[in-house]
């Protein structure tokens, strides 16, 4: 199956460029070639959104690459082989037929990391969509083919603000995995929705979602999860939840991202089922009281059998059986602004939730057993020097006879 890819020609490799070229002519199809040139006050920004890591204004990064203009090549790969390789990441399934090239074009450039690649689709949608403000699917729906070198001069798309919450939307659509938590019914027309006024979303990387959203922390705590972006000229705040953040279970975290529904306005949301119970989860733990808007929202959902009528009891009651059923656990976040409703989740199953002081008892309990099974090691280890010692003794060597004649007069006997 054919699969689109890109390289980029960083402004340091391109003495190599006409070689390159050459080459990839020879094994892709190409598709399309830009000379792009970002501004030089927001080259660093620009660089750590595109890589998803800090890269400050004069890295080693930002000097081995140059900060000049560089060249995007589109390609078609019409025969894609996948091998695990060795990347900056750890073993990864890539196409080895870009990380190969890459591989090579990076030492005929001198090493380093003059040159990118994608390795895979995912990676190719990511790069695409912030460097020219299109997924692959919208690019060869466009049909913009050429062999002409396009130059253009724009910084990663969102660099200067987003100009909507639409276009904010479709690039967080392309370039990572998430799911919307809640309160998105007025989006993307309004960013403020009723009392909650920021949009919580999960993610697998906080760091990756923050970079790909232009987005700044708002406190400086490092536990603190709370981003700023601009939309429209004012200011869009978020929550990103990510997955191992014990917000929920990491499990249900994983299942959230897993099972993410479309929705039509243009963004993912949890689906309704677990946006029910993630819901009540966060109405009964994560708050000091059980709002009214949250119970009425619950009833119009039509998930359980429940009405206007219906008790907090009876609501504490269904979320501790559907934790229990699902083998979810509640867990502290990490993250200490969060309220957590200790009285609440005192209320639930002991398989599901043990306070401070019973994991404290537990892991007390847990030191003893591993001090008596270290004492019982210990012990062993003496007895087994002991009968070493005894086996290989002088006296015990020279009576041997006398054991093995008194073990053979008692089998004779029986």
């Amino acid at each position: 199956m054919e699969e689109i890819h890109l390289f980029i020609i960083w402004e340091n490799a391109l003495y190599k460029k006409q070689e390159i070229l050459e080459d990839i002519e020879k094994n892709f199809e190409i598709l399309k070639k830009y000379i792009i040139t970002w501004d030089l006050d927001k080259f660093s920004e620009n660089l750590s959104r595109f890589y998803g890591t800090n890269l400050p204004k004069g890295s080693g990064k930002e000097q081995h690459c140059g900060t000049g203009p560089f060249m995007l090549i589109i390609v078609k790969d019409k025969n894609p082989k996948y091998e695990k390789r060795g990347t900056s990441k750890g073993d990864k399934i890539v196409n080895t037929n870009m990380f190969d090239k890459k591989t090579y074009y990076r030492e005929i450039t001198g090493g380093g990391h003059k040159i990118h690649a994608t390795n895979d689709v995912s990676e190719t949608n990511h790069d695409l969509t912030l460097l020219i403000d299109k997924s692959i699917q919208d690019f060869l729906k466009e049909n913009i083919v050429s062999n002409e070198e396009e130059k253009i001069n724009k910084n990663l798309i969102g660099a200067k603000g987003w100009k909507n919450a639409s276009e904010m939307f479709y690039v967080l659509n392309n370039c990572t995995n998430y799911a919307l938590l809640r309160n998105y019914e007025n989006l993307p027309e309004e960013i403020y929705v009723n009392d909650h006024n920021d949009i919580d979303l999960i993610c697998r990387s906080k760091e990756d979602c923050a970079y790909i959203l232009n987005a700044k922390k708002v406190f400086n705590e490092e536990y603190r999860v709370h981003y700023v972006t601009e939309v429209e000229g004012k200011n869009a705040y978020f929550d990103l939840r990510y997955v191992g953040d014990n917000y929920y279970d990491e499990d249900l975290e994983e299942e959230i991202l897993k099972t993410r529904v479309w929705n039509n306005k243009g963004f993912f949301t949890v689906n309704n089922y677990l946006y029910f119970y993630t819901l009540l989860y966060h109405a009964l733990l994560h708050k000091n009281q059980f709002a009214e808007d949250y119970k009425i929202k619950l009833v119009n959902m039509h998930i359980e059998n429940i009405n206007e009528n219906t008790k907090e009891q009876e609501y504490i009651n269904l979320l501790n059986k559907w934790l229990l059923d699902k083998e979810y656990i509640i867990k502290i976040p990490q993250d200490k602004s969060v309220l957590f409703n200790t009285k609440k989740a005192n209320m639930m199953s002991r398989l599901i939730y043990r306070n401070e002081e019973e994991l404290l008892n537990l892991k007390d309990k847990n030191i003893e057993l591993q001090e008596e099974n270290n004492l019982l090691k210990n012990k062993n280890k003496e007895l087994e020097l002991e009968l070493n010692k005894m086996v290989n003794s002088i006296s015990w060597k020279s009576t041997k006879w006398i054991r093995d004649f008194h073990t053979s007069i008692k089998r004779k006997k029986n």
